[in-house]
């Protein structure tokens, strides 16, 4: 009689599974030093981001403080006068805005200024335009709203914390692919410990 061909079993290995953090503390001997790294970095990833946070509020608070200065600066050494358009050219080239350049004057303190304006297309020769000037009564820019300090110091604080929990949810990432690739070796070599020491019950394959 012809005895039948050793039958092929199948087992699952189940791998215990601990709150990540726990495993720092936890002595049981399934728990292995790669566990235990990992779930060090792990937590050293979170601290950090946490810690990050009253440093970026901080830094955001600096910034708001130091802009808010600046800009309340502008507003104090700039003032709005109204110039009066003093030559509409007869076929100007319109912008994106519908806005040309048109030439104008203004006074201040008692001085005469000249310069280019933007206006509607529509705009007559007399038609007044409002200007920002500085103390000397010379053109320049309007000055930003205080507004906008609080918008900058929210993206610093903001780009600051997510910049350093990023970074820290990096290194813990690669951390743990590192810590897997080590386990899944460990248990690939125990793997192949079993199976060559199982009585010699395996055939061996070319």
């Amino acid at each position: 009689m012809t005895a039948a061909p050793p039958t092929e079993e199948t087992f699952e290995i189940r791998l215990p599974r601990w709150p990540l953090l726990l495993r720092l503390f936890n002595r049981a001997p399934l728990v292995r030093p790669t566990d235990r790294i990992e779930a060090l970095v792990v937590g050293l990833a979170v601290v950090v981001a946490l810690l990050a946070l009253p440093v970026a509020a901080a830094i955001g608070t600096a910034v708001y403080d130091s802009r808010s200065h600046h800009y309340a600066e502008q507003t104090l050494t700039s003032h709005s006068v109204t110039a009066t358009i003093t030559e509409v050219p007869d076929s100007p080239p319109l912008s994106r805005t519908g806005l040309i350049a048109v030439p104008v004057q203004w006074w201040d303190a008692g001085t005469r200024h000249t310069g280019i304006a933007q206006a509607p297309a529509s705009v007559a020769v007399g038609d007044p335009v409002d200007l920002w000037v500085d103390a000397d009564g010379v053109r320049a820019f309007a000055p930003t709203p205080t507004t906008r300090a609080a918008v900058e110091g929210v993206a610093a604080a903001v780009g600051i914390w997510v910049s350093v929990a990023a970074g820290a949810a990096i290194v813990a990432t690669i951390v743990q692919l590192a810590c897997d690739r080590i386990r899944f070796t460990a248990w690939q070599d125990d793997l192949d410990s079993l199976v060559g020491n199982d009585g010699g019950h395996t055939t061996r394959r070319s």
